[in-house]
C-alpha cells in the first residue's frame, strides 16, 4: 500500500493529541477546490453532492479521519460544538481517508457516519487525492479554510476545540456573505432507521436473572442494553434510548454509544464509551449509576490507585470481571491501555500499557497496545485484541504482555496460519470463555468481515468458513449452546452460526 510506506506519521495521533502538528507547505486557493469539489468525487451523508457554492461565504472545516481511529472518534464531540455555535457560517466537510482496505467502501463509510452521530457531508476520498491535495500526513487532521478556499488554519490530533473556536470566530468576520445560500439543513442526510437493533456492539449472556436466562445486546445506535431470550423475545431494556448520562431507573437513564459489557450474577458493568464513564446496572434495584469516570475525556496515563468517580477516563471500548470476582478490566481504547478498577474500594489503576500507541511485548506496565477494543477471559487468563494493529494478545500468568497475531500498526491482511505470517485486519472482538474446553478462541475480524479461529496448542489462526457474505461487519462474538451469536454491527443484525454445519441465520428480536 503506497501511502502506508514509510510510516512518517500515519497513525492516529495518540502521543501528540494536546499539540499542534508542524503544517506542510500550503495549497490555497482554486486549486483546494479544484481536489475538493471534483465532480468525480463520492458525496456520503449528504442530500446531494455539494459544489463550490456552497462553500462560498462560508468558513469551511475538513476534517481528514479514517473510521477506526479512536482519536478520529474522540474529535466528533469538537465538530458537534462547532456546528452548534457558528450555523450556517461554518461548513464542516469530513474527508474520509482509509488506513484499512475494509474502510474504504461507501457503505461502511456512511454507516460509520451515522453511527458517529456526524450530521455534515462526507467525502469518500479513497484514492487520497484530497489527502494529497491537502499535504496531510496523518489522521485526524483539521484544516480551516476561508470563503475563497485559502487555508487558515491546521491543527493534528485531537484537543483542539477551543484553538478552533477561536479561528472560526475570527475568519468569520471577514466573510462576505452569500445571499442565495443553501441552509446546511438542506444539505443534510435524512435518517431512515426504524430497526429493533441499531449498530449492535457487543454480546453477553446471563443465567438466573429476575427476567430469566437472557442474551444481552449493546444497542450503541439506539444507547441502550437489551435483554432477549434466545428465541428473540426482548424481556428487558437498560436506558431511555436518548442520548445523554443521566443514572436513574432502567426507563430514564440515559447512556451515548456503549459498547462493551460485563454480566455478573447481580448486574452488569456497561463502558459507556461515547460519555468516556463506566456505569453499573443493578439488576435487583433496577438502577443505573456511574462508577468510574468523571464525563469528560481523560488524558492521563498514570493513574494509580485513584479515586474512580473523580478519575477522567477514555473511551472505554470494552469491560469483563477478572477471576478474582471484583476487578473489573477496561479496555481504555482512547488511551492505549488497559485499567483495572477494583469494585470493592472503587480505586482505577492504569496497568496494561505506556499509552503508546504500537506493539510491543513485556511486562504489562512497559507494554505497548494500540486500540484494545475487546477483552475476554479464560480461567485466570485475559486476552484482548487490539484493533489498530489487528492483534491478538494475552496478558500472561507472570504478569506480561505476548502478542498471539499481530506484527504491526500497518500489517494486517486475511490470511491464515501462524504468528508472524498470519493477519487480521482491526479485529474488534473475541470470545475466550471456553478455552480451556475447546482450546480455542473465537475472534471477530471485523475488517475482514469474518471469524476466525485461533488454535491455544499450536498458535494456528483459521477462518471458518461461511457463506460469502455472510457478515457484514462483525463487532463480537459469542459462543453459546455450540452455536456461535456475532454482533453484525453494521448490518444491524445479531447473527447465529453453526460453525460446524458453515450455516448462518439471523437472530429475529420481537420487544415485549
Amino acid at each position: 500500500m503506497r501511502r502506508l510506506m514509510p510510516l512518517m506519521l500515519l497513525f492516529c495521533l495518540a502521543l501528540f493529541a494536546l499539540a499542534p502538528f508542524a503544517t506542510p507547505a500550503r495549497a490555497d486557493g482554486p486549486q483546494n477546490y479544484d481536489a475538493l469539489f471534483n465532480p468525480k468525487n463520492v458525496w456520503l451523508n449528504a442530500a446531494r453532492p455539494l459544489t463550490q457554492k456552497d462553500a462560498e461565504g462560508r468558513m469551511v472545516l475538513l476534517d481528514f479521519w479514517t473510521y477506526g481511529c479512536i482519536n478520529c472518534m474522540q474529535v466528533v464531540p469538537d465538530l458537534k460544538a462547532l456546528e452548534d455555535k457558528f450555523g450556517d457560517k461554518l461548513l464542516i466537510i469530513g474527508v474520509h481517508s482509509a488506513k484499512f482496505v475494509g474502510e474504504r467502501g461507501n457503505a461502511r463509510i456512511a454507516a460509520a457516519a451515522k453511527r458517529f452521530g456526524l450530521t455534515h457531508p462526507v467525502i469518500n476520498d479513497s484514492d487520497f487525492s484530497v489527502w494529497d491535495a491537502f499535504k496531510v500526513q496523518a489522521w485526524p487532521t483539521l484544516v480551516l479554510l476561508d470563503g475563497k478556499g485559502n487555508e487558515f488554519s491546521r491543527y493534528a490530533g485531537e484537543g483542539h476545540r477551543e484553538d478552533l473556536m477561536r479561528d472560526v470566530a475570527r475568519g468569520i468576520t471577514a466573510l462576505t456573505p452569500e445571499k442565495a445560500q443553501t441552509p446546511l439543513a438542506d444539505l443534510r442526510a435524512k435518517d431512515k432507521d426504524h430497526s429493533i437493533l441499531s449498530f449492535p456492539a457487543r454480546l453477553g449472556y446471563a443465567k438466573g436473572t429476575p427476567w430469566g436466562d437472557l442474551l444481552f445486546i449493546a444497542d450503541s445506535g439506539h444507547n441502550r442494553l437489551l435483554g432477549a431470550t434466545l428465541d428473540g423475545k426482548v424481556k428487558v431494556t437498560i436506558g431511555s434510548g436518548k442520548p445523554g448520562h443521566a443514572d436513574g431507573s432502567f426507563d430514564a437513564a440515559s447512556f451515548y454509544q456503549l459498547r462493551g459489557f460485563a454480566v455478573t450474577p447481580k448486574g452488569i458493568y456497561i463502558a459507556d464509551t461515547g460519555n468516556h464513564l463506566i456505569r453499573y446496572a443493578d439488576f435487583a434495584k433496577k438502577t443505573v449509576t456511574r462508577v468510574a469516570g468523571t464525563g469528560t475525556q481523560g488524558h492521563d496515563r498514570d493513574v494509580r490507585k485513584a479515586n474512580a468517580l473523580k478519575t477522567a477516563i477514555a473511551s472505554p471500548w470494552d469491560v469483563k470481571m477478572m477471576p478474582d470476582g471484583t476487578t473489573l478490566a477496561i479496555a481504555m481504547a482512547g488511551l492505549h491501555q488497559i485499567w483495572m478498577l477494583d469494585t470493592a474500594n472503587g480505586r482505577i489503576s492504569a496497568s496494561i500499557g505506556t499509552g503508546r500507541e504500537d506493539i510491543e511485548d513485556g511486562k504489562a506496565a512497559n507494554a505497548a497496545l494500540a486500540q484494545p477494543s475487546g477483552l475476554s477471559v479464560s480461567g485466570d487468563t485475559l486476552y484482548f485484541v487490539d484493533a489498530e494493529t489487528s492483534a491478538l494478545r494475552e496478558l500472561t500468568k507472570d504478569g506480561k504482555v505476548k502478542t498471539l497475531i499481530g506484527t504491526g500498526l500497518f500489517d494486517f491482511g486475511l490470511l491464515d496460519g501462524t504468528y508472524p505470517k498470519a493477519h487480521m485486519q482491526h479485529a474488534q472482538g473475541l470470545d475466550a470463555h471456553l478455552a480451556k474446553t475447546t482450546g480455542r478462541i473465537i475472534v471477530a475480524d471485523t475488517y475482514n468481515a469474518a471469524l476466525r479461529a485461533y488454535d491455544l496448542k499450536t498458535g494456528q489462526l483459521s477462518t471458518i468458513k461461511l457463506p460469502e457474505r455472510a457478515l457484514t461487519e462483525p463487532g463480537d462474538v459469542l459462543q453459546l449452546d455450540g452455536k456461535i451469536y456475532v454482533a453484525d454491527t453494521d448490518a444491524g443484525e445479531v447473527k447465529v452460526v453453526d460453525a460446524e454445519k458453515g450455516t448462518i441465520g439471523t437472530l429475529k428480536l420481537e420487544m415485549q
